[in-house]
């Protein structure tokens, strides 16, 4: 994740007390407040307290005259509350107070005694300071251990002990009340717990009711999931619900459920004249189907339950009524099967209507309703892709610059590219990939099919089923149910369904795909990193460790990338996150057996070459086929390149990757801003419209300079400062993946347990945690794009930090955002995808190229990208693993800025402000290049070689003449000679001076160019 520029600090405000009614009643015995220090010093929390006297008979007891002890009425979560360090601070001089003796401490309280420093007056107790440890940007937090301080002549004057006579009692300091350093760390109201004596009268009164439930107001999102609040058992639960509301919100009632017995079925049923639901229990998938569960609850839990009313428009001065009836099933223990809880909404009558739901103030909640959006769920297609054609006589199917030719099967027969070389159109010369069609072969049986039946499903979408039956020794013994789904972009998903009648053993069900070896000269995938293909591959399945279940074979402008799934397929976490939530093991290809105690898989991957033929083997190894038991063989094929590259568009996007002053990034050259996270318009990663209003300002000052402007917006992970993240954590890892908690104290303090913590961005003090990557906050994601991109200034793109969705909803990210261009008749949109070197240990090794290639479709760029090497690799690697060019579209360079030799002959720069592009913009410009034709090394129609093999060269034709880049992969310095398909050899070669990048010089006709290794040249043949 490359680091902005820091924003400004913001400036300290003097410490202030909050006295709103939420606070001050969130704790039974004290005020609460929130008041400003340091937090890194002294903790998140602090109870203040006040000396009013001082003890007058101190000399004649022997006791210090300035010792005083002081009960703190903590009400703490932490189970350990004794090996945590207290911190007492005078008020008066800011000293702290060194003679502390913790008597006693206890989750309900602790008795401190303290040395009066500075006599009467305010001292602060801080009780839970920490440490922040680990790296900068993944803390680890911990609490300080208790650590004695108190000199040990004063401690034995003031402390109690079994061997010591009672001492006098010591004055008593006063508590006056609770602090939080902000509103986000504070505990009132809902994390504070409850006493014994006071949980001992509650159990009392409802320990025989099986589950109780507690109303609470949608501002005080519920957070603790084991304890109760102290309020809720000194209260009690609640029937009934009354609120204010405004005409046309979606206002979010909060109920708090406590599991008295361990429930295995929760339901929760909502009865209202405008609609509503429960999100934990009803809602609408990532694919905008319907989506119902039930939930289970395990005894002294507490769930919370979030229910949408929409307030209808023209209800203004009236009420709206509603029921939520509660039932749980399968309880252990007798008691009440179903609660209801009656709400009552007094819509106010003088409040205008909330357009779009009321999500205008985050902290209502109003945008948890986004979780059942269906926005950009339909059938419709994104530029450049045209409608699929099926030709049912030979069962051909025409996708963009690719034909799939089926068999009557309806696996494979063919696959054709009419790229050109060049990848910049569709209308080349045919390349067949397939030396004979795929199979699925399960030896020993013999296949027939049923008829192949073709239905459309729209003009982005044509699918075929087919039905198989396999006969073994003339008997039949297996039954197969293909499915084929191909879509505009290329993707082609099938899914095999074997099942049998009876128990047949089998050594094998394997995916037979053969290729013509001239056709498939390079690899990425299954531990392959990007480049040349290997001879041989032999692979196995490795999960734990592996972030690896697809291989990419072709060429240039051809190519079939293989991933091999089931029906338990989930996206895994990518990004240093792999080991958290790592591949599910697929049970059909991998097929893991028992043997000599050890469960050991059998399945695999081996690839050989012989006789001008590539043959990939994709087998499962022996196994028993139980009857009542089907396997699902699913695999998807993605047929690349997937649109043709614009160069001349690529080099006319020019990017500056930080939100400046726009009068400035345009007086650099650059036409597209990305806004990252943590930087002024944008601070909090992955949730912009908290900070909407700074966001279009600043978007509005881009196009009046005619820039573009992007921003920063994934979903792999989201920002505590979004209000609904607390809730979020209680859809039990629906949306945020399980793990192992702890790292950053705020979530230590607020979310408990079962989380992965993600990014902190320390000069913002934005903390994240880790989404799972595939739910229903796919729909939120997609709903709050089409609020940032809507209107004259919204975004005109975004830029992507690795991606955690798949791409479906990619497909819906593009159709927002391009309709939100095409809405305001501009050209666009913009949508760059960045990643890190994931070919590493803690990634599963998994190229970046070949994990994200089927979003490539809908992404303008490429930016990979931190730990990649740009020096010592070969011009394969960076054509397959870097360039994106293969797949239909281009990149730039990030580690070290790049090679920017090298990445001119790819069209790739480093990126501004990082990297000073300013001299090679203004070379593009005048010399024309950013508007020609370009053709790179890998088309054999290039009209500009060299005489060295290391030495490559990439062409623009341009109205002036030629512009040549040349970079050189020679391990030493090499003279070398351009050879021309033209008269172009008897003309001039100029090297423009190009600041930063190279001098000035011409060579004659014929003439030898020195190039040392590792560097290049921008000539100009013929202006």
């Amino acid at each position: 994740m490359p680091l902005p520029a820091p924003v400004p600090p913001a400036p300290v405000s003097p410490p202030k007390i909050s006295r709103n009614s939420a606070l001050t009643e969130a704790h039974p015995e004290v005020e609460c407040g929130i008041g400003a220090w340091d937090k890194l010093l002294y903790g998140n929390h602090r109870f203040v307290v006040e000396v009013v006297q001082v003890g007058e008979e101190a000399q004649d007891t022997h006791l210090p005259a300035s010792a005083h002890r002081v009960v703190i009425p903590w009400r703490r979560q932490d189970h350990h509350p004794a090996s945590v360090d207290v911190i007492i601070v005078s008020e008066k001089s800011g000293t702290r107070v060194r003679n502390v003796l913790v008597e006693e401490a206890s989750r309900e309280s602790g008795s401190i005694i303290f040395e009066a420093i500075d006599g009467l007056g305010i001292y602060f107790v801080y009780y839970l300071p920490y440490a922040m440890l680990g790296k900068p940007h993944y803390p680890q937090a911990q609490y300080l251990p208790h650590r004695p301080a108190a000199d040990p002549a004063w401690a034995a004057a003031v402390g109690r002990s079994e061997w010591v006579p009672a001492k006098r009692e010591l004055p008593k300091a006063t508590v006056l009340r609770y602090e939080a350093a902000s509103e986000r760390d504070t505990f009132a109201p809902m994390n504070f717990t409850a006493r014994m004596d006071e949980l001992e009268k509650f159990h009392l009164a409802y320990g025989g009711e099986a589950f109780l439930v507690f109303p609470e107001d949608r501002l005080h999102p519920i957070s603790m999931q084991g304890d109760l609040p102290a309020h809720w058992v000194i209260n009690g639960p609640g029937r009934t619900f009354t609120a204010n509301a405004r005409p046309g919100e979606d206002y979010v009632v909060q109920l708090g459920l406590h599991a008295q017995q361990d429930l295995a079925a929760v339901t929760v049923e909502v009865t209202a004249p405008s609609g509503g639901h429960c999100i934990n229990t009803d809602g609408v998938d990532r694919l905008g189907r319907p989506w119902q569960r039930t939930l289970a609850l395990r005894a002294g839990q507490v769930q919370a339950l979030y229910v949408i009313l929409p307030v209808p428009r023209n209800a203004a001065g009236t009420t709206v009524e509603a029921l939520v009836r509660i039932a749980a099933t399968g309880i252990s223990a007798t008691g009440q099967a179903a609660q209801d809880v009656e709400i009552t909404l007094d819509v106010a009558a003088d409040a205008d209507t909330e357009p779009d739901g009321g999500f205008g103030d985050p902290r209502l909640l109003g945008r948890l309703a986004w979780l059942d959006s269906r926005v950009a769920q339909d059938a419709e297609l994104v530029r450049p892709f045209t409608p699929i054609t099926l030709e049912e006589s030979s069962r051909t199917l025409g996708i963009l610059g690719r034909y799939l030719r089926l068999t009557e099967s309806g696996l494979p027969a063919q696959v054709t590219s009419t790229f050109t070389a060049a990848v910049t159109a569709t209308d080349g010369p045919a390349v067949e990939l397939l030396s004979t069609p795929v199979r699925l072969d399960v030896e020993g049986i013999d296949w027939t099919h049923g008829q192949l039946i073709f239905t459309e499903e729209g003009p982005g979408r044509t699918s075929w089923r087919c039905s198989w039956t396999g006969r073994k020794e003339g008997k039949s013994a297996l039954t197969l149910e293909l499915n084929g789904v191909p879509d505009a972009d290329g993707a082609v998903s099938y899914s095999l369904r074997l099942s049998s009648a009876e128990t047949v053993d089998v050594n094998d069900v394997g995916l037979q795909l053969e290729f013509w070896e001239a056709a498939v000269p390079l690899a990425m995938g299954l531990g392959v990193p990007g480049g040349r293909r290997p001879e041989s591959l032999d692979w196995a399945w490795d999960v734990s460790a592996k972030n690896q279940d697809a291989l990419w074979l072709g060429s240039v402008n051809a190519g079939i990338q293989l991933a091999l799934r089931d029906g338990s397929y989930e996206r895994p976490l990518n990004t240093n996150f792999y080991r958290e939530k790592p591949l599910v093991e697929p049970t059909s290809w991998a097929n893991r057996q028992q043997s000599s105690g050890d469960a050991l898989v059998q399945g695999g991957v081996n690839l050989h070459t012989a006789d001008g033929t590539v043959k990939l083997n994709a087998f499962s190894g022996a196994r028993t086929l139980i009857a009542g038991e089907p396997l699902d063989f699913d695999f998807r094929l993605l047929l690349t390149p997937f649109k043709p590259i614009e160069p001349t568009r690529h080099l006319g996007k020019r990017y500056f990757h930080a939100p400046e002053n726009p009068a400035d990034i345009k007086a650099a050259g650059a036409t597209v801003v990305n806004v990252h996270h943590a930087t002024a318009p944008a601070p909090f990663i992955n949730d912009p419209l908290l900070t909407r209003d700074s966001l279009r300002n600043y978007v509005a000052e881009c196009h009046g300079q005619g820039l573009k402007a992007k921003v920063y917006n994934t979903v792999r992970e989201l920002t505590f400062h979004s209000p609904e993240l607390l809730p979020l954590l209680h859809l039990d890892h629906e949306i945020f993946s399980d793990g192992p908690g702890e790292g950053h104290i705020w979530l230590q303090e607020h979310a408990g347990s079962g989380y992965v913590s993600a990014w902190f961005a320390p000069n913002v003090d934005d903390i994240a945690v880790v989404t799972t990557g595939e739910s229903r906050w796919e729909n939120f994601y997609v709903r709050s794009l089409h609020e940032l991109a809507k209107g004259e200034d919204g975004i005109d793109g975004i830029y992507l930090d690795d991606i955690a969705y798949d791409r479906h909803a990619m497909l819906r990210v593009r159709k927002v955002l391009e309709r939100a261009c095409q809405s305001r008749g501009v050209d666009g949109p913009e949508i760059d995808l960045h990643s890190a070197n994931q070919f590493t240990a803690h990634d599963g090794y998994a190229s970046s190229a070949n994990l994200y290639m089927e979003h490539l479709p809908y992404v303008d760029r490429l930016w990979l990208g931190e730990y990649f090497d740009y020096h010592t690799t070969d011009p394969d690697y960076w054509l397959v693993e870097l360039s994106g060019i293969p797949f239909g579209l281009m990149g730039e360079m990030l580690e070290g800025g790049g090679n920017p030799w090298r990445g001119m002959v790819f069209g790739m720069t480093g990126r501004a402000p990082a990297v000073d592009n300013r001299p090679l913009w203004e070379f593009w410009a005048a010399s024309g290049l950013e508007s020609g034709q370009m053709q790179g090394f890998w088309d054999p129609q290039s009209p500009v070689r060299t005489s060295h093999p290391d030495v490559l060269a990439t062409t623009w034709v341009t109205e002036h003449g030629m512009v040549v880049a040349l970079a050189s992969w020679a391990g030493e310095t090499e003279d070398v000679t351009l050879i021309f398909d033209d008269d172009a050899a008897a003309q001039d070669v100029v090297a423009p001076g190009i600041p930063g990048f190279q001098s000035a010089a011409s060579y004659a006709p014929g003439q030898a160019i020195t190039l040392e290794p590792q560097r290049g040249l921008l000539l100009t043949i013929g202006y």
